[in-house]
């Protein structure tokens, strides 16, 4: 029987604490594309969890800075059951802007694929 995934974002999959942020951005490796780069350590948890930043150097307006948070994490929401265990931190380029969601989705699963933490097609 295959397991029902769920595309829903709990509050236990975010990154909230400092001391979760500070240990990905001190241990853990980094990618970036033309839309997002990212910062990911493996966890020890079932899970995934995220956490998402759009700086003011990605747009002065609000407005655009909530849109690429936005896009980051429906991104990690419709892929996360393909990957592995890991704690990540998106962080918002400024290629983001004016971008379509499917844009953003495959420059993280390019990247996704080259820092290997995808889950095979099997499992």
């Amino acid at each position: 029987m295959e397991k029902k995934v769920r595309f829903t974002f709990k509050p236990y999959e975010r990154l909230k604490k400092q001391r979760d942020f500070k240990r990905v951005f001190d241990h853990g490796k980094s990618l970036g594309g033309s839309t997002v780069a990212f910062y990911f350590m493996h966890n020890n948890l079932d899970y995934p969890r995220a956490a998402f930043i759009a700086s003011k150097k990605v747009s002065k307006r609000a407005v655009d800075r909530n849109r690429a948070k936005r896009l980051m994490r429906e991104v990690f929401r419709l892929n996360k059951h393909r990957m592995k265990p890991v704690d990540i931190i998106f962080i918002a380029r400024r290629g983001i802007l004016g971008k379509k969601y499917q844009d953003v989705e495959n420059d993280f699963l390019k990247l996704a694929e080259k820092a290997g933490i995808l889950k095979e097609k099997g499992n």
